[in-house]
């Protein structure tokens, strides 16, 4: 007899504390047990998942990774009752899981368009119609600095460059001189063999992402921050818009859900609104970071989209219905004002009861004796995060800015 168990492909970052979500919600529901599949195992894993196995997640060698995973199952007597890509890179992995166990999920071919941003902007630029207002966003590899001067003049001497198989925006650029390439280019050396890809800069643009489980969908409000490098800094779930840019950004999401997979059960698709128009940054067959999902089930009444994400996994049902909203939650990054070492943190319940703020989570990446660097390249730079909830949206908004500068400045650098 056999034990069931949910097949967890990856994690981003330090996103295991999800993994143990996951588990919780497989235990209590489901009697099963949750097996985490990952390319390097970490400190920790073991103590969140039943089951580690480290395969790699590289495609060409997926054939020989799903043998591995096979044969440590048997070993253990697991028997898999539903598959849960949950990083970009395990994406192509956990279909193949899916294909192999006959369970819900995206087919192999469709699940590279997870982890290879060129494969989703070949699919969009050769798509028959698109949504009214959308804008199909220019973009080609580079396979040169002498390549990416060609590019950068030809796009009017402006520019986005990205790795194609990356995520968290890791090396995320943005160019506005030609002068900036060659050093830009040695900059993502270590990207080189994975693929660079080059785009048109979209300015003056708002971000928001399309975010989906099992059928449900909302539309949460980014904040991104300014300069060379772009980094997420503020979510807030569920945006506040007119209901004609929420209707635009709806079909922008919808669209290139459609363009990938529709049998993908979760997705996480970034968009840019402009007046009038909608852009695709890029699409993610994946849960969103930056805790999303909780924020999503601190805004809407009855919604679990951990556990409705496992239920779609076991039945492969998705159920349009909409969602009810009774707050807006937003999560803020906290930075470091200027690089030094780290010699105390505040309180920080203390200093949201000042302002008369209810914080619902907060957490500390650094701990005293740390070097801190007040550039930020990618969002795995900052120090910590706050998460507030409110029924009304300014207020929130007003408590994340609040709250943030407060304990920003409190915090102690030599």
């Amino acid at each position: 007899m056999t034990t069931p168990c949910f097949i967890v492909t990856g994690y981003n970052n330090v996103r295991i504390y999800d993994v143990e979500k996951i588990r919780l919600e497989a235990i209590k529901h489901f009697d099963a047990r949750v097996v985490l599949v990952t390319e390097r195992k970490n400190p920790g894993d073991e103590q969140m998942a039943d089951e580690v196995i480290e395969v790699s997640f590289h495609p060409p060698e997926g054939q020989a990774g799903l043998s591995t995973i096979l044969q440590r199952l048997a070993q253990a007597g697991l028997s898999p009752i539903g598959i849960l890509p949950f990083s970009d890179r395990g994406v192509p992995m956990g279909a193949r899981l899916a294909t192999c166990f006959n369970l819900p999920g995206a087919t192999v071919h469709q699940a590279l368009a997870g982890l290879d941003k060129r494969i989703f902007r070949m699919l969009d630029s050769r798509a028959a119609s698109h949504p009214a207002g959308y804008r199909v966003v220019s973009s080609l590899r580079v396979n040169d600095a002498g390549s990416l001067v060609q590019e950068v003049d030809r796009l009017g001497g402006k520019a986005f460059i990205k790795p194609a198989q990356e995520g968290n925006s890791r090396g995320c650029r943005v160019i506005t001189h030609r002068d900036e390439c060659a050093a830009v280019w040695a900059e993502l050396s270590p990207y080189h063999a994975g693929g660079i890809i080059v785009e048109s800069l979209i300015e003056g643009a708002s971000e928001f992402s399309w975010d989906y489980v099992a059928g449900r969908q909302w539309i949460t409000e980014k904040r991104t921050t300014d300069g060379a490098y772009r980094a997420e800094y503020q979510q807030i779930v569920p945006a506040s818009l007119p209901a004609a840019d929420q209707a635009m950004l709806q079909a922008a999401g919808d669209h290139m859900r459609h363009l990938v997979s529709v049998e993908n059960g979760a997705w996480h698709n970034e968009i840019f609104l402009l007046p009038g128009e909608t852009a695709a940054v890029e699409t993610n067959m994946r849960p969103a970071g930056m805790h999303i999902w909780d924020l999503a089930r601190l805004s809407y009444e009855d919604f679990n989209p951990w556990l409705l994400w496992l239920r779609w996994a076991t039945e492969g049902k998705a159920d349009p219905a909409p969602l009810k909203q009774r707050a807006f939650s937003g999560i803020r990054m906290l930075r470091a004002r200027r690089a030094g070492q780290l010699t105390h943190l505040p309180d920080v319940h203390a200093l949201a009861g000042e302002q008369g703020l209810s914080l619902h989570h907060a957490h500390f990446s650094v701990a005293p004796g740390d070097t801190l660097s007040d550039t930020l390249q990618c969002n795995a730079d900052f120090i910590g995060f706050i998460m507030l909830s409110h029924p009304d949206y300014a207020l929130l908004a007003h408590g994340l800015d609040a709250l943030a500068d407060a304990i920003e400045a409190a915090v102690g650098i030599d």
